[in-house]
């Protein structure tokens, strides 16, 4: 059964165009993967699909009565009311049947919100997004949108909702970055890119074998294209006339290959950077300890951390793993315990809520701040340069950092701390937010 048909949807941001002219339509056995590289527009299709947004053009036609839940990439709450309050109220429709109230904080509590009764500002921003997407699947509806629903979960908790929403038993439409989960979960796929949408009939894997069918058969055609087109500029060059119709139809042939779409290379962000020495004294773990609100989260903790350490830190949401990680950096002060940093370390820090951002700054004048150049294996490179390695090209470098996509905030924040050429990485949840390619 037909619940929505997104036609000739269009959509564009000052003289960015993000969506153009996109027709899909979703059935009620539908679970529907939306994959392309940061800033082809995700967010914004499920937006207009979600009614959220209107489309510069086009239409969305649904269903009569048809039931959407939404999970935004950034939910907002209302600090006037609790954090049980704010999803209770959006938890519409169960009112009849059984204790909304006591469903929610029961599910809140089970993802990592230990006191639902406090204030969303409380909040940090990957409990804001667990709490929005218990509100989600709590919500009764027959379309189930999810931003980024696999954000700031645990290992338990991406198998928890893996297995829900594989039995899940009405249609879903998704933003993720999780390969693994979307092959795990989805039936179809939808690739945005360069405004364009392609549907596949299968789950991840599969459209990346047929995506690689499509780029073949199109790169073949472009060969030929342009081997044909070479051959008539030399013809044209040779001084054609339109003398008679065939000539005329030989022009028109040359003037269309001339102007065709070419097929542009997929691009790939360039990781690069030269850290500086590092001496014999790195960081130093100390007898550390640590509680919030009488909740101890780790006690008497040493560690020395070695020059060719690669240390990951494991464990369940709310557990201490993002304050273990400020405490190093000394945003955070331990209750008990030292922190030493050798003298010759440089830390780059790249929290999970893009922190250092500034929305009404260019991105350009973002990365100068930290630095002009960074020394990298190809020698020096200007900030500019380093900008367009991270696929910001010369018109985003001057774009307000706000105008930019959740993922596109992410990978500028990440560029930011590389441009600081440290010798120590501190990597708070990298993962969220950026595309399967930059991955």
């Amino acid at each position: 059964m037909n619940l929505m048909n997104l036609e000739h949807i269009s959509k564009a941001y000052v003289s960015r165009p993000i969506l153009t002219d996109v027709t899909a339509g979703i059935e009620d056995t539908d679970k529907i993967g939306v994959v392309g590289i940061n800033g082809t527009g995700k967010s914004t299709f499920l937006e207009i699909a979600s009614g959220v947004m209107e489309p510069d053009s086009g239409q969305v036609i649904t269903r009569k009565g048809l039931r959407i839940s939404y999970l935004p990439q950034t939910p907002v709450f209302k600090t006037d009311k609790t954090v049980l309050e704010n999803v209770v109220s959006r938890v519409f429709g169960k009112a009849d049947h059984w204790d909304v109230t006591g469903e929610v904080r029961a599910r809140l509590q089970e993802f990592g919100i230990d006191n639902p009764d406090m204030t969303p500002d409380k909040l940090s921003g990957g409990q804001k997004k667990r709490a929005a997407l218990v509100s989600a699947i709590l919500t009764p509806c027959d379309l189930l949108i999810l931003d980024e629903p696999t954000n700031h979960l645990d290992g338990r908790m991406i198998e928890w909702l893996e297995d829900y929403l594989r039995k899940w038993r009405g249609a879903l439409l998704m933003v993720t970055h999780d390969r693994y989960f979307l092959d795990r979960v989805t039936n179809q796929i939808l690739e945005l890119d360069r405004g364009k949408a392609y549907r596949c009939h299968t789950n991840y894997s599969g459209y990346l074998e047929l995506k690689e069918e499509r780029m073949n058969s199109a790169v073949a055609a472009e060969r030929k294209m342009a081997a044909l087109y070479k051959k008539d500029l030399a013809w044209m060059m040779r001084g054609a006339r339109a003398r008679s119709t065939k000539q005329k139809a030989h022009i028109q042939r040359f003037e269309a290959l001339a102007n065709r779409e070419k097929i542009i290379e997929e691009r790939q962000i360039q990781l690069d950077s030269l850290s500086g020495r590092m001496g014999n004294k790195t960081i130093i773990l100390d007898g550390i300890s640590k509680s919030y609100h009488g909740k101890t989260l780790f006690r008497d903790f040493t560690y020395l951390f070695r020059k060719t350490d690669r240390v990951g830190i494991v464990g369940p949401n709310g557990c201490g793993k993002s304050t273990l990680l400020k405490c190093i950096i000394g945003a955070v002060q331990p209750d008990t315990g030292t922190v030493e940093i050798g003298q010759t370390i440089k830390i780059g820090y790249f929290g999970q809520e893009n922190e250092a951002l500034v929305p009404d700054e260019r991105v350009i004048d973002f990365i100068r701040d930290t630095a002009e150049y960074v020394q990298t294996s190809d020698g020096l490179v200007t900030a500019s340069s380093m900008c367009e390695r991270f696929l910001f090209d010369g018109e985003m470098q001057y774009s307000l950092i706000e105008k930019l996509s959740g993922g596109e905030k992410r990978r500028l924040a990440l560029l930011k701390v590389l441009m600081g050429a440290p010798n120590v990485l501190i990597l708070d949840e990298p993962t969220n937010d950026l595309d399967i390619q930059t991955l």
